[in-house]
């Protein structure tokens, strides 16, 4: 088994890590698993590594854009990376997926035999995309839900997302808290939710923003 890579596990949803890590060790592969909890110790792994297989959390990961995660795979073009999310936009998907070669993608509600599936072509070094993503790629560019919000409340919806109050979108924006409140309300309510969580994962739906841009 020494020449065969490790694996490197990045994921810090403890559900989905501990359930990856079973497949690997007891169905898929019988090397080393190597883990990484942040972006800096997943480069360094890589570069000890660089042909090393990865499953990625992207959506949980300290990346921000989608183009340094093509970088990547341009950096490591030996390492196969599956991403596993619970949510991606299809103007995400549509920018990785053609950007790279060594990627492939499954979401954390899919069964456990994709799941399976998906590990073992990465450690074959092929291209896994779930029907889901199959059927993002395969969306019209132009085909989201309408959106309602003005681009004013798209940026705050934003700012709300990646965690901060009120008070400090006043700051940001140059606005009142008073605005900012009101705002708020009018984007719940135009977008017909009630939380923090619902109102990104229609936002997501919409394209406004990626499940990459999304902290809570």
């Amino acid at each position: 088994m020494s020449d065969v890579p490790p694996i490197i596990l990045a994921d810090k949803q403890e559900l989905t890590h501990d359930g990856f890590l079973y497949i690997i060790e007891k169905e898929v592969y019988r090397g080393r698993t190597l883990e990484a909890s942040c972006k800096k110790e997943l480069v360094h792994l890589l570069l000890q590594h660089p042909n090393a297989p990865v499953i990625l959390d992207y959506t949980l990961f300290d990346f921000m854009q989608a183009q340094e995660l093509i970088n990547l795979c341009a950096r490591f073009p030996q390492s196969h990376i599956l991403l596993s999310s619970s949510d991606l936009s299809s103007a995400f998907v549509r920018q990785v997926i053609p950007a790279t070669t060594n990627t492939s993608l499954v979401f954390k509600g899919n069964s456990r035999e994709a799941l399976t599936k998906a590990l073992y072509s990465v450690l074959q070094s092929q291209r896994y995309l779930c029907t889901r993503t199959q059927e993002l790629l395969k969306l019209p560019e132009a085909q989201h839900e309408n959106n309602p919000l003005t681009k004013t409340e798209e940026e705050i919806l934003k700012l709300i997302t990646l965690g901060k109050s009120s008070k400090e979108i006043a700051c940001i924006r140059s606005l009142s808290q008073h605005t900012v409140v009101t705002h708020r309300k009018n984007i719940f309510r135009k977008l017909e939710v009630n939380t923090v969580y619902e109102a990104a994962r229609k936002a997501m739906r919409m394209g406004l923003m990626d499940a990459a841009e999304y902290q809570i």
